[in-house]
């Protein structure tokens, strides 16, 4: 048995797969792709396309808000505001965003160079709040936000479509 080589007082049989030094099983112990290695060789990060700069994040909500305005005139034009509608209309908004979702994406694609990540999937979350909004204010009835059976469709299946893509 040896002792830990960064918590000496923790006795341990195991050793990194790379330095053979020792490491305890509870603070060191590191699963990568090559077998067990302590902290020091393990040398875990992300991958790329989780990395974001600054230059990403702004490119990425100009997208956002050009997409945004895109999708809540298109949506104004389409599908009018108004309260309940039919399951044709359901079908239309449903689709609408899904297909909305995919130009979206495929900006933030050429904006970013494929990146991924939480960040951009709140800006498409938000690229179809804003959408939905700017669609009630061109109809020209903001109470309607609740009753909106189409928008909130559009709204939702967009922001679902787009989180699941950018994930």
């Amino acid at each position: 048995m040896a002792y830990c080589a960064r918590h000496p007082g923790v006795e341990t049989a195991l050793r990194c797969g790379r330095c053979e030094a020792a490491i305890c099983p509870a603070r060191c112990l590191v699963h990568a792709p090559g077998g067990i290695r302590c902290p020091d060789c393990a040398r875990l990060r992300r991958p790329p396309m989780y990395e974001l700069g600054a230059a990403h994040y702004l490119r990425a909500g100009a997208a956002a808000a050009l997409g945004a305005a895109a999708m809540g005139l298109a949506a104004a034009i389409a599908l009018p505001p108004r309260p309940g509608g039919g399951v044709l209309v359901l079908a239309l908004a449903l689709l609408g965003g899904a297909g909305a979702a995919a130009l979206l994406v495929r900006a933030f694609d050429l904006a970013t160079n494929r990146k991924r990540g939480r960040p951009l999937q709140l800006l498409a979350a938000a690229a179809f709040l804003a959408a939905a909004l700017l669609r009630l204010a061109l109809g020209g009835d903001p109470d309607l936000f609740a009753s909106d059976a189409a928008g909130i469709a559009f709204a939702a299946a967009g922001a679902i479509v787009a989180w699941s893509r950018l994930a």
